[in-house]
């Protein structure tokens, strides 16, 4: 084996060379092989909290250097490597807790990338938009975006001074970007300036003014918008096309208010829609524009769709991914030779979400990264004329695929009928007596869990637990009428599908009949907490984290609800009253809890405000009941900092063991 050092950061592996024809026998063939491999010891908790030693990885257009962020201390830098000499020919770096952020190859010689800052009071990476642009060597950079911007080192004019977004690269313009941008603060519903930027000498030309600023835009090739949708303040959605360099609302009898807007093919003869088939999952539409023939391309019966394959730079969909018990792709059009290409990849990596990254659909290589329930992402470069595939790197090589779980997806009926689905996750070993974790996701409306790679499931299945995820009513994935069923549902019907679910696992023969948590963050915190309330015999403990358990209070302190277009629709979700928030908030029937609780929180939350943990704090001290307490003052809505991961789940770890142990 050649090991590569990538100036001492990460390291590429030099795998041999292998054809996409007999990849996949000796990908099986080492399967097979693994899978008499034991567990000895669950393996250390740091591997679980640490981060991804680079963060993504991009190829020049003339493939002569590789690209990759790599985490490096206290800062991500932006590493270009030559490849002909494998040497490292610049680092694109900022300050201590200055972080690079996304990036792409512009050209040949310019990388365009963002800024993110870490802020000494919060975990949380914050953004001024900040835009910079350099050469592939480190040359020639400067800032194009950001209200640090400054034109010349006596600049003041705040018309320079915006934050700024990349929203499209323009593929037929390798000198210009389009950024949408907005002043710092500004609020939410303010329409967005949209401009063209140089990214070379910086000049800006101004595009135009979206009509609000809730607002997605559809980009034709030449960089110019061509349709947009979006809700105003009042919650109201409308839809734009963007005529003679003015927007031209379409009426709601026009066939397509109906629909949501994806984007584009290469030519622009065609925009490709998306909506609920019959009220139920999501299907793709093909639009045309000449003809305005709406015609459905694809729709599957329990699943809404998770992805698009697309090609390379023109964005012409040439299929879709779905996830349930593994990844599916399905393809509109199998003779698009991007189509072929795609299924060979597939073929050679089954059971892996593969994604690829390419300048055009002509490079000679590209690369691959490749995911699944037990992998949590490898990069390969796959060169198209030789047919050949060489590993790059792993994203976590010490979380090794072998030594991880396989995620089943899982069915049972509610008590009124309805089908739930989720997935199950369990440890290597299992007894009639092993303990069930039920981990249920946030959200609740539209967010749902993946078949695809979760850290803490693994975590915990690597410590032992059988881990269950619910995709309970509310959640995303599974069809519009299955996620609106649930509104203002969130105490009843939610923490009904959840309990069902829990007893259903409970009656498993390697899972124990009376031996389970239940833990969650956000929404799933509230359920945490909200299910033993209604259940007080079900769960033996239970671990709810940044959970908006005072509803009163959280619906009028989140984030959301400063932004007018976003709080009517929460509103819609949630109920628009206090007597609504008091009836479905935990802390209203606190005085019913028999379960004891590791409560989790982090004093920079916005999404949901600490106070609502600190004011159940309040309550179950008021009542004399006992708990555990969790508060890292620069942690956000989820913990982010490795050494706070690490001190979450060995102090999870222990309470749960506590509780179901023997």
């Amino acid at each position: 084996m050649l090991y590569l050092s990538l100036i001492g950061i990460v390291s590429f592996k030099a795998r041999p060379n292998y054809s996409s024809t007999n990849m996949k026998n000796r990908i099986i063939i080492l399967l097979w092989l693994l899978s008499f491999t034991a567990l000895a010891k669950p393996l250390p908790i740091e591997y679980f909290a640490k981060q991804s030693q680079f963060k993504s990885i991009k190829l020049s257009p003339d493939g002569k250097y590789f690209a990759a962020t790599v985490p490096k201390e206290k800062k991500t830098i932006l590493v270009v490597i030559d490849r002909a000499k494998m040497k490292s020919v610049s680092n694109l770096a900022f300050g201590d807790n200055e972080h690079v952020s996304t990036f792409f190859w512009a050209n040949n010689e310019r990388l365009v990338f963002s800024k993110n800052y870490q802020r000494s009071s919060q975990e949380k990476k914050t953004s001024k938009g900040e835009i910079y642009a350099a050469n592939f060597d480190g040359s020639n950079m400067v800032q194009l975006f950001g209200t640090t911007f400054k034109r010349h080192k006596k600049s003041t004019r705040r018309s320079d001074k915006l934050m700024g977004k990349v929203i499209h690269s323009i593929p037929t313009d390798d000198h210009h970007i389009l950024v949408r941008a907005k002043r710092l603060g500004s609020d939410y519903d303010n329409p967005i300036k949209i401009y063209k930027v140089n990214i070379y000498d910086r000049k800006r030309e101004f595009i135009t003014e979206t009509p609000f600023g809730n607002m997605s835009l559809v980009i034709d090739a030449q960089g110019q918008p061509f349709i947009a949708s979006g809700k105003n303040r009042a919650g109201k959605a409308h839809k734009y096309f963007f005529i003679d360099e003015k927007w031209q609302k379409i009426n709601d009898e026009n066939d397509l208010s109906k629909y949501s807007f994806l984007s584009l093919n290469k030519d622009a003869t065609k925009l490709y829609l998306t909506r609920s088939v019959k009220g139920h999952t999501k299907g793709l539409y093909q639009y045309d524009i000449e003809s305005k023939a709406i015609s459905l391309l694809f729709n599957h019966p329990i699943v809404d769709i998770a992805g698009y394959i697309r090609e390379p730079v023109s964005n012409t969909i040439i299929g879709v991914k779905t996830i349930l018990a593994g990844v599916e792709y399905h393809y509109i059009d199998k003779q698009n030779s991007f189509s072929k290409l795609h299924q060979q990849l597939v073929a050679t990596f089954p059971k892996h979400e593969i994604t690829l990254t390419a300048n055009s659909l002509n490079d000679k290589e590209m690369v691959v990264k490749i995911k699944s329930d037990q992998n949590p992402g490898e990069y390969y470069l796959f060169d198209q004329y030789k047919r050949t595939i060489n590993f790059l790197i792993s994203a976590k090589p010490w979380l090794k695929p072998e030594l991880m779980m396989p995620r089943a997806a899982i069915s049972f009926n509610a008590r009124d009928g309805q089908k739930i689905h989720g997935y199950l996750t369990l440890p290597e070993l299992t007894t009639a007596d092993t303990p069930l974790i039920v981990d249920v996701h946030g959200g609740p409306f539209g967010v749902y869990d993946s078949w695809l790679f979760n850290t803490d499931a693994q975590m915990l299945a690597n410590n032992g637990f059988a881990v269950l995820q619910i995709n309970f009513r509310g959640s995303g994935g599974f069809g519009k009428k299955f996620k609106e069923s649930a509104y203002l549902k969130r105490s009843t019907l939610i923490q009904h599908d959840i309990i069902d679910g829990t007893r259903w696992a409970l009656a498993l023969d390697n899972i124990s009949d009376n031996k389970v948590c239940i833990i969650g963050g956000s929404f799933g915190g509230y359920s945490a907490l909200m299910a033993p309330l209604i259940e007080p015999a079900l769960y033996k403990c239970a671990i709810p984290r940044y959970g908006p358990y005072d509803l009163v209070y959280q619906m009028t302190h989140a984030d959301y609800i400063s932004k007018d277009s976003v709080s009517v629709g929460a509103m819609e979700k949630y109920g628009d009253n206090e007597e609504i928030w008091q009836q479905q908030s935990p802390i209203t029937y606190i005085d019913k809890l028999k379960t004891p609780l590791f409560i989790v929180t982090g004093g920079k939350d916005t999404r949901v405000p600490p106070q609502s943990a600190l004011n159940l704090k309040a309550a179950l001290d008021k009542r004399n009941i006992a708990y555990q307490w969790l508060y890292k003052e620069k942690e956000g809505h989820g913990f982010i900092n490795p050494e706070n991961k690490i001190e979450l789940y060995q102090k999870s770890l222990a309470f749960l063991n506590q509780h179901l142990g023997d």
